[in-house]
């Protein structure tokens, strides 16, 4: 069983879900070297296409497992696009953070591979949400609740 990267605490019947086409279609199949992952956050190229956020820039949240197979034949990827949600996640760098702390997208290393995840916002940067728990009094994963869109 795959490792559960991302988990709504929030109901996911009132969130806003899309599905994309991703602009790789490699990037959804989990023995590539560098897979997408649930959790990590993205955004649409110009062709509407997703592709991995920026750092310091704005996106969406994955939610689409690795490895499904339904992701993998249509080259189509689930993110949550709001409105606010709560959520627990293991594709941050929990560096600085403290409950309440503003955060942002960041490069972070998860996995043993460069992703872009949480990480604190430090005065920087685009806020796309606020920790709501930390790590260490939630197993190791972030609680943050999502406030961009």
């Amino acid at each position: 069983m795959p490792t559960i990267n991302f988990e709504l605490v929030t109901e996911l019947q009132g969130l806003l879900r899309r599905d994309f086409p991703v602009a790789v279609k490699a990037n959804v199949d989990p023995t590539q070297t560098n897979p997408f992952l649930d959790g990590e956050f993205f955004f649409v190229n110009d062709d509407y296409k997703l592709v991995r956020a920026s750092a310091g820039s704005v996106g969406w949240v994955g939610f689409s497992e690795r490895g499904r197979m339904d992701v993998q034949a249509s080259g189509k990827m689930t993110v949550i696009m709001g409105p606010t949600y709560e959520a627990d996640t293991l594709v941050m760098t929990s560096t600085s953070i403290t409950t309440g702390a503003a955060l942002k997208l960041g490069s972070v290393t998860y996995g043993g591979q460069s992703r872009i995840g949480l990480v604190y916002q430090g005065g920087t940067g685009t806020i796309i949400g606020y920790a709501t728990r930390i790590p260490s009094h939630n197993g190791n994963k972030l609680r943050f609740i999502q406030t961009l869109f």
